[in-house]
């Protein structure tokens, strides 16, 4: 359930932006579960969820001079909540417990009848945009997901450097994710993350 505003938000970010710990004490307290129930909705773990939602209130403590500009809080905490969740989800995709937690979830979820269509609409999706790629990158993209090369084995095969290849990887991620994200809404892209990352 979304967190409701402090009554005395205004006052409380006015006391923070001044260095008040009781008074940020009072504001974690207040939107902790929302911030916490948004990241576990993300990374469906504990220990992780909680590690984001102290650094997400680290963050604004140690940018609590700029509180006092704000004026939706709410909606200013939700984005830096979320732009630190999709980060470490960047990161934790390349760990390969991590991507088997989130796999094992998704393939549980997978059972539904709703669900199977959904991962189907998924796959072609990034098969769309993978197709949209420029040559270069969708052959460097295609031979390290689907031939399970790595960047030296692709820039001998290619001729190019590994550096040309890690340049070509990342753009390719960077136009696949933006062609994904623009059709789809936020949860999604957590799967692709999870399904283009190794």
């Amino acid at each position: 359930m979304p967190a409701a505003c402090l009554h005395n938000e205004k006052e409380l970010l006015l006391l923070i932006a001044k260095g008040d710990e009781k008074a940020f004490r009072q504001l974690f307290n207040h939107y902790w579960n929302h911030i916490y129930s948004v990241a576990f909705a993300f990374t469906k773990s504990t220990v992780l969820s909680e590690e984001i939602v102290q650094d997400v209130f680290l963050k604004i403590w140690l940018k609590r001079e700029q509180l006092t500009c704000i004026i939706n809080f709410k909606g200013y905490l939700i984005t830096v909540a979320r732009n630190h969740i999709y980060n470490e989800l960047r990161k934790k995709s390349c760990e390969q417990s991590f991507v088997q937690h989130l796999e094992e979830y998704f393939i549980e979820m997978s059972s539904l009848p709703e669900e199977k269509l959904f991962f189907k609409e998924t796959q072609y999706l990034i098969i769309e945009a993978v197709a949209q790629l420029p040559e270069q990158q969708r052959i460097v993209y295609e031979l390290s997901r689907n031939g399970g090369l790595d960047h030296a084995q692709i820039a001998n095969k290619l001729g190019i450097s590994k550096l040309t290849v890690k340049s070509h990887m990342n753009k390719a991620l960077r136009l696949i994710r933006q062609t994904y994200q623009s059709s789809t809404g936020e949860l999604l892209c957590i799967v692709f993350i999870v399904m283009t990352c190794k």
